[in-house]
């Protein structure tokens, strides 16, 4: 007998989400298991006037295996394709958790470093993103998360808020304030920010940048066309519009994605008024959270050698 749990990621209407299904298959096969889970996807669509996404569902086994993808619950592929898609990617999971343990025993994790690109350092942090919603799911399967339920901005919210910054925003940007109402700390020190707390941040950075533009001393006031318009990634002296806040620290940093245009255009970077706008630390928002993700799943370190704790929300202990 196998259970499974799945969460689909649809729209309907001006809203959506992620929606948990949950059932149980008498067989031992997890080909049975993944039809039932598509059957099931596809019946509470039509039950409740949903359209699912493109983006593939999280199946989990047995709740200890997975998640995994499941793709084709819009009805894109067909249905032995779909379940065959499931079964070689449990297969890969189940390898990769073997893997991780090994290394977890015989090796601490390298340090992760990224080729130049747009002749600037790349990210510290070579991590690959993916579907952020899949993975925002794959962070709550963790146990990191201890609200799952109240929902993040809608999409008059973005649009209200992209109207106030002058910008159309990364889909992936709106994404993330889509699927959070703000408050995790999703990286040591800093907190996920909610859209309108985005928007205050983004508003104080704004002022604090016009303040230090009159007191910079003659002849030293930072070029802010050529900030703007540099590429993606290049450190910023002060803050620009196209830095927007996504966590803070509550002491004077935050956390920002950089949406100038170049390969690195929606890059995570640090900003302080002290420091300005550093190095990138991922090339995503995804990357970001795959990469915390990747830190509980192997028990490793993250940023700054910081040790993640989840226990009905995530937490981090410190390496000193």
């Amino acid at each position: 007998m196998i259970a499974w749990d799945l969460t689909v990621f649809y729209r309907r209407g001006d809203t959506g989400g992620g929606q948990g299904l949950h059932g149980i298959n008498n067989s031992d096969s997890i080909a049975e298991a993944a039809r039932d889970a598509v059957h099931a996807a596809q019946e509470w669509a039509e039950r409740t006037g949903s359209t699912i996404k493109t983006i593939p569902g999280r199946l989990l086994i047995n709740g200890l295996k997975g998640p995994i993808d499941l793709p084709g619950l819009d009805g894109s592929l067909p249905l032995n394709e779909a379940v065959a898609s499931a079964e070689e990617a449990l297969r890969k999971w189940d390898a990769q958790q073997q893997q991780s343990v090994t290394e977890r025993d015989t090796a601490a994790l390298p340090e992760r470093k990224n080729a130049d690109r747009d002749g600037l350092e790349g990210p510290r942090y070579d991590i690959v993103g993916g579907h952020l919603a899949a993975l925002w799911q794959d962070l709550a399967s963790t146990g990191a998360l201890d609200d799952t339920t109240t929902p993040g901005a809608t999409d008059n919210d973005l649009a209200a808020a992209e109207n106030h910054t002058g910008y159309r925003w990364p889909d992936e940007i709106r994404e993330l304030f889509s699927l959070h109402p703000g408050g995790i700390e999703i990286v040591p020190m800093f907190r996920l920010l909610s859209l309108n707390e985005a928007i205050t941040t983004w508003d104080m950075w704004m002022q604090i940048t016009d303040d230090l533009r009159e007191r910079w001393p003659e002849g030293s006031v930072p070029d802010e066309s050529a900030i703007r318009t540099a590429p993606a990634g290049t450190p910023a002296e002060v803050f620009v519009p196209e830095l927007i806040p996504i966590a803070d620290d509550a002491a004077g940093t935050s956390l920002c994605v950089d949406i100038r245009t170049g390969s690195l255009h929606g890059c995570v970077v640090e900003y302080s008024a002290t420091a300005g706008g550093s190095r990138p630390l991922w090339s995503s928002a995804s990357a970001m959270v795959a990469d915390v993700v990747d830190a509980i799943r192997v028990r490793g370190t993250f940023h700054d050698d910081w040790t993640p704790t989840t226990s009905g929300t995530l937490a981090w202990q410190s390496p000193d």
